[in-house]
């Protein structure tokens, strides 16, 4: 398969399984959710924004020397002393009203706990192009949604605050560039795995959606504080 029938075949699948399309964010762009769905979202999700540094750090260990400066190109990204990520989103989460300590301290639901493990067992533990592939998957969607999330903020949330959509308005420009990076690696030097690549990708979408999924049935099953 040539890379550029692997890209289109990739591109397909995150359009399928694009979160834009999850409930939860349908709800976020009409303005349904309550604050506790938002203050549950934003304790759940810190998780993974946590974790993924750490993704970074365990495909650099296995980068060669084409793919290592993008990978500590966008990990620089994320630890920024200026602006890390994880600390904006905290500041995100503190706009909602959660506290650090709740944030830092909330335990995983299953579909947190999974999407953290799924895309750390790709990194170190697949091909470098699985790898690639999954955070390919799921930057490629992040500066669209980030968009989204801000203009619902803005509009049904109050949340109009500079440091409360800090960390969003960093991803709807730093993702695009990391999206065009990954890509052009993946139109390169992505040889001869094909089908374990497509199957890596599809496993980090679902994770993403299940991690999504698992707040919002939460959600639905708690009282009204929590119905959208």
């Amino acid at each position: 398969m040539p890379n550029s029938e692997l890209l289109e075949q990739l591109d397909a699948a995150i359009a399928e399984k694009n979160l834009l399309k999850h409930p939860f964010y349908q709800d976020w762009q009409a303005g349904r959710l309550t604050r506790e769905s938002l203050q549950l979202y934003a304790r759940q999700y810190y998780k993974h924004v946590e974790a993924f540094p750490e993704h970074l750090r365990v495909l650099a260990a296995r980068a060669d020397e084409s793919l290592k400066p993008v990978v500590m190109e966008n990990l620089a990204e994320e630890e920024n002393p200026a602006r890390p990520h994880p600390k904006l989103w905290r500041d995100f989460a503190g706009a909602l009203g959660v506290s650090e300590e709740e944030v830092t301290s909330s335990d995983s639901l299953p579909g947190t706990k999974h999407v953290v493990e799924k895309f750390r067992e790709i990194c170190g533990g697949r091909s470098v192009a699985e790898a690639v592939a999954a955070l390919y998957a799921y930057e490629a969607q992040v500066p669209e949604i980030a968009t989204t999330k801000i203009d619902g903020l803005k509009k049904f949330y109050g949340i109009t605050e500079p440091a409360g959509l800090a960390y969003f308005e960093v991803h709807e420009e730093a993702d695009k560039e990391h999206r065009a990076a990954w890509r052009e690696w993946l139109e390169t030097n992505a040889n001869g795995e094909e089908a374990e690549i497509l199957k890596s990708t599809n496993e980090a979408l679902d994770a993403l959606w299940g991690a999504l999924s698992a707040v919002h049935n939460l959600c639905e099953r708690s009282s009204a504080t929590c119905a959208a």
